[in-house]
C-alpha cells in the first residue's frame, strides 16, 4: 500500500482522494488497450524501456493498493517518472520524514527526465510513499514520483525528453 502526498502540493493533492473504478470491455476477456488496468502499486516499475502511465478517472484514497495503469500513448492523466528507494533508516521514519524525503528527491528526477525546470515546465509533480503496513510486510521503502499536467488535461505519450 502507498500513500499519496499530502499538504505542500495543493494543487494536486485533490486529484487523489477516492477510489478509482476501472472497467475492462472485452468479450474474450483481453483488456482493452484505451481503458486503464489495475496494477499492484509493489509491482509498478520504472527501470523499463517503457514509461509507466496512469489514467485517474476520479479521485484516489489517500493509500492506495493498486494504480490505473495505461498505455501512454493514449490520452492519460499522470505518469511515474522514477522509483527511489529510501534508505536512510531500517526503521519507518513516518509519512512526514517519507514526505520531506520525496518532495526533494522527486524534485531532482524531474527535470532530468523531464528536460525543463519544474518551474518552467506545464507539468507539475506529486509522489507515493510507503505506509507503515508496506515498510513492515512487505519490505517496501520505494517512493514513486508522479507528473502530471498542471492544467489537469489528459495527454498523450511521455513527458519523457520533451522539455515541455
Amino acid at each position: 500500500m502507498r500513500r499519496f502526498a499530502s499538504g505542500g502540493r495543493a494543487l494536486v493533492a485533490p486529484l487523489f482522494a477516492a477510489l478509482v473504478v476501472v472497467a475492462f470491455a472485452c468479450d474474450d476477456d483481453d483488456p482493452d488497450p484505451d481503458e486503464a488496468r489495475e496494477e499492484p502499486v509493489l509491482e509498478i516499475d520504472t527501470n523499463t524501456p517503457d514509461p509507466v502511465c496512469m489514467k485517474v478517472e476520479e479521485d484516489l484514497p489517500a493509500e492506495v493498493e493498486t494504480l490505473p495503469v495505461i498505455a501512454c500513448d493514449v490520452p492519460h492523466t499522470h505518469e511515474i517518472y522514477a522509483t527511489i528507494d529510501y534508505d536512510a533508516a531500517d526503521v519507518f521514519p513516518g509519512v512526514d520524514a517519507l514526505g520531506d524525503f520525496a518532495q526533494l528527491t522527486c524534485l531532482e528526477a524531474f527535470e532530468p527526465y523531464v528536460g525543463a525546470s519544474v518551474f518552467d515546465s506545464s507539468y507539475s509533480y506529486t509522489w507515493l510513499v510507503p505506509t507503515l503496513g508496506s515498510w513492515n510486510d512487505d519490505d517496501d521503502r520505494a517512493v514513486l514520483c508522479v507528473l502530471l499536467p498542471r492544467d489537469g488535461s489528459e495527454v498523450v505519450g511521455s513527458a519523457k525528453g520533451t522539455n515541455a
